[in-house]
């Protein structure tokens, strides 16, 4: 495994330790989702791993390159990296020093020197005798140009796979989003099952070590945690994903909002605790909170005892702008009405039997001594 283009995280107690700070598990899933469509960042890291970047690797493999195509691939990946950087956690990786190598890596000129030197090899090994002077002749190989085309081969294994693990976690991801609420408890036994039917098994290439985590805020002594070096992008979302969900961390999507949130319960949430796109009253607030009023006003217009007591009251005002009652007894009648529909609101038994019965005008017009 090449520990250079690795992603490394560490482990512990349902939480990740990645480039100084820690997450709850499950995090990053997150971040990937509500970054996958952000300014384009998933098609700009992906629409440049056209056929020009398989060819190089291919060329690379057949013993010949075309130096104009290796500079195009890196203006290509150059394009990439700009999506990169928009989506997280991936953009934590060291983007900077990945420009430089490619800007160096990727010109006509190391095209150049590559391609002769692959010529020159080339005649050499497929001659009759070229084997053996190969083999007792071992200066031949230019270790410098050797070393630049496995680092042109990291980068360009690393684009691919960086490229279809994004493209591919997020597929998978919005399917398990898709399918919560078949789960009838939303814990890991209950979600294990949906998950893995849509993950699957997969072997990754993944190295594992103990080390020791630094002091935190919560603990004031050093732990131990599982360090992973991942050799690719969606080993490392993936694991982020089942680490989490052992803990009972599940991604879900903000019906309010349509931002991805993480739920750390098995509670059946459904709206994040970030702001909506909504204002009321010309003030922010959060989905949450929207989501609540919405619900209540939906629950307000199909009750039937608030529908009989605002139908009810609304006839009560019609009747005394026209006079046919004074302002007095329209309070007073209003007063009886809405204690009957808070009586109905807490006693089920008089909203079923009694209470549409009471709000009928004749009846509760009689109940009031004022003429």
């Amino acid at each position: 495994m090449n520990k250079e283009y690795t992603i490394t995280a560490d482990y512990r107690d349902g939480r990740v330790y990645f480039n100084g700070k820690n997450y709850p598990a499950g995090t990053f899933i997150v971040n990937l989702m509500n970054d996958y469509y952000k300014e384009d960042a998933a098609a700009r890291v992906s629409i440049y791993q056209d056929d020009v970047n398989f060819n190089i690797l291919q060329q690379l493999k057949n013993g010949y390159i075309l130096p104009e195509q290796l500079e195009k691939t890196g203006i290509n990946l150059l394009q990439a990296l700009k999506g990169l950087e928009q989506i997280r956690p991936v953009n934590k990786i060291d983007i900077s020093g990945l420009k430089s190598q490619i800007s160096a890596l990727f010109t006509e000129e190391t095209g150049k020197k590559i391609s002769s030197y692959l010529q020159e090899k080339t005649v050499i090994t497929n001659s009759d005798w070229g084997s053996k002077y190969f083999g007792t002749h071992q200066h031949i190989i230019n270790n410098d140009i050797e070393d630049t085309i496995e680092k042109i081969k990291d980068i360009l294994y690393f684009f691919e796979n960086l490229s279809s693990g994004i493209i591919k976690s997020h597929t998978a991801i919005t399917e398990f989003c898709n399918r919560l609420d078949e789960a009838e408890r939303f814990d890991e036994a209950h979600l294990l099952p949906i998950a893995i039917e849509i993950f699957g098994t997969s072997v990754f290439d993944v190295e594992c070590e103990y080390a020791a985590i630094k002091k935190t805020a919560s603990s004031k002594s050093a732990s131990v945690a599982r360090r992973l070096y991942f050799d690719n992008f969606y080993s490392f979302i993936i694991t982020d994903f089942f680490e989490g969900l052992h803990y009972g961390y599940y991604p879900r999507r903000c019906e309010i909002c349509q931002k991805y949130f993480l739920m750390t319960s098995a509670a059946r949430q459904k709206y994040c605790s970030g702001y909506s796109p909504y204002k009321v009253k010309g003030k922010a607030i959060t989905c949450r909170k929207y989501a609540a009023r919405i619900n209540q006003k939906e629950l307000a217009e199909n009750n039937p005892v608030i529908r009989i007591y605002r139908n009810r009251c609304s006839a009560i005002r019609v009747e005394k702008q026209r006079g046919k009652i004074t302002a007095d007894f329209a309070a007073a009648v209003l007063k009886i009405a809405k204690e009957n529909m808070q009586k109905a609101q807490q006693d089920d038994t008089y909203a079923r039997m009694q209470y549409e019965i009471d709000m009928n005008r004749d009846n509760l017009y009689s109940k009031v001594n004022i003429k």
